[in-house]
């Protein structure tokens, strides 16, 4: 079955806009974020109230996966969203959650010449790592980015339409990339070429820069009975103190605070590392349901990577990197959750029993 491509001549993907500050945890700095982000950046999910679910209701229409009613498409990831997703990606083999992220919404879209998105950046970054692509990332869906893809198509057998990154490339994707598999650690240099790339002929200057987001689909988890979440992270980097640095040796002490602010707040490409005290639970726990607060059904999804976290510390939806447990989404609260705890989906209650408590590192890969 090959997704509906008549609608992709509208261009639903602008230029990305770069959120300055998105991973500082404040409600209001969030919730700026938000509505700077571009449709796939954010993660979609049950209970979720966004333009942008207009935008993937008409996609799962436009493949028939969903039926629309009388009347406009609302903004709410309903039920009827979540079990439309889960067909999708039931269908193409893709992460199964109902989460509407990275990959669904890429597959969905199915990107082509001429697009230009965050989404574009992420299928760059990942053929990068796969060794197609070997020049800048610069979210442009350009001729160069094209052969990379068809190069990789052709090696993996895709079914998807020549140079179009549609359901089965995302598929074949998901078993060989970092970012769908944590598993598969991403090689370090794939960062540095993209800096090193940046000053290629002007030809290749058409193609991308680089994004990511980590993993859209890295599941979801319920409210924990225990544990989670964290304090807000340091924010100073090299770049911070070099800028602040400067500052001091140009103008007053106040022109300097004020430079060290605006360096701190545009470092967004900057992960945030965190010690929290983790525990674990099941979705079996006593008075559990088993459906996470976004909605992850854990019982019939047993190895999903989820965790349960303080919301005004890490806010939910965020990707997160766990010490010894992997590439986790931010899909639960717990009453004992809070400040700097977490609580760690497990498949069974003698695994939770085993982890005990301790204290781990946590990397906040990306935020909603």
């Amino acid at each position: 079955m090959k997704t509906n491509k008549s609608n992709r001549s509208l261009q639903r993907f602008g230029v990305s806009a770069i959120v300055a500050g998105a991973i500082l945890f404040s409600g209001s700095q969030v919730g700026a974020a938000e509505k700077d982000k571009e449709f796939g950046e954010k993660l979609l999910y049950n209970g979720k109230t966004d333009q942008h679910v207009v935008e993937l209701k008409e996609l799962l229409e436009e493949n028939d996966f969903l039926s629309q009613e009388a009347g406009e498409w609302s903004q709410e990831y309903d039920q009827a969203t979540t079990d439309a997703v889960t067909e999708f990606q039931e269908e193409y083999d893709l992460l199964v959650d109902g989460l509407a992220g990275i990959q669904t919404v890429g597959a969905l879209t199915g990107l082509e010449r001429g697009d230009e998105s965050e989404l574009v950046l992420a299928l760059q970054e990942d053929l990068a790592e796969l060794g197609y692509y070997n020049y800048d990332l610069d979210s442009k869906f350009g001729p160069i980015t094209e052969e990379a893809l068809i190069n990789f198509q052709n090696d993996e057998s895709v079914e998807d339409e020549e140079g179009v990154a549609g359901p089965h490339t995302y598929s074949a994707l998901h078993d060989m990339t970092s970012r769908y598999n944590p598993n598969i650690s991403a090689p370090e240099a794939q960062v540095e070429s993209s800096t090193e790339q940046a000053s290629e002929p002007a030809e290749e200057s058409n193609e991308s820069t680089d994004s990511s987001e980590p993993a859209e689909e890295s599941s979801s988890s319920e409210p924990a009975e225990e544990s989670s979440s964290s304090e807000p992270a340091e924010e100073s980097s090299e770049a911070d103190q070099s800028a602040e640095e400067s500052s001091q040796e140009e103008s007053s002490s106040s022109e300097s605070n004020e430079t060290e602010e605006q360096a701190s707040s545009s470092s967004n490409d900057a992960e945030t590392t965190m010690t929290l005290e983790a525990t674990a639970y099941t979705a079996y726990c006593d008075g559990c349901s088993g459906i996470t607060y976004t909605g992850i059904d854990l019982r019939n999804n047993p190895n999903k990577k989820v965790v349960a976290v303080d919301p005004d510390v890490i806010p939910l939806g965020s990707i997160v990197e766990v010490e010894g447990y992997g590439r986790a989404i931010a899909g639960d609260i717990g009453g004992a959750i809070q400040g700097n705890r977490i609580d760690l989906h497990v498949a069974t209650k003698d695994e939770a029993f085993e982890f005990g408590r301790k204290d781990v590192e946590v990397t906040v890969v990306e935020t909603p």
